[in-house]
């Protein structure tokens, strides 16, 4: 059985971050009525032409700030989360990546990439409040 190397769980670990602040920063629409419509379907004051509250687009409020926070967030979450896999391998009283690509030890992947997972989720979870 083949067992991935290092640099595969980190590139892994790193989607999952990526996934789990991209996830908590998803748009949400607003409600009307509190029914939210189907995707797709407008809301009566769009299909009647009116203007529809907050539609004013702002630039700079609306689209290059939250841009701006979001590369932020995500470059303070790559440099915790190497910083801890970094920790990681130096804590080890053995050499992880000897274990993991040489010996074929599956149970310190296991472990190595569980805490990876542990540490993405609480790092996406932490930084998006």
């Amino acid at each position: 059985m083949r067992v991935p190397r290092m640099a595969t769980c980190l590139s892994l670990g790193l989607v999952l971050l990526a996934a789990c602040m991209a996830a908590a920063q998803a748009p949400t629409r607003p409600v009307q009525g509190g029914v939210l419509p189907a995707p797709g379907v407008a809301l009566p004051a769009q299909s009647a032409g009116l203007p529809v509250q907050g539609g004013s687009l702002d630039l700079l409020s609306d689209l290059v700030r939250p841009l701006l926070l979001a590369v932020v967030f995500t470059a303070v979450g790559l440099l915790l989360f190497f910083a801890c896999i970094f920790l990681i391998v130096r804590l080890a009283p053995f050499s992880v990546r000897r274990e993991i690509e040489e010996d074929q030890n599956v149970a310190v992947g296991i472990i190595v990439g569980s805490m990876i997972l542990g540490i993405a989720i609480i790092l996406a979870a932490a930084l998006l409040g």
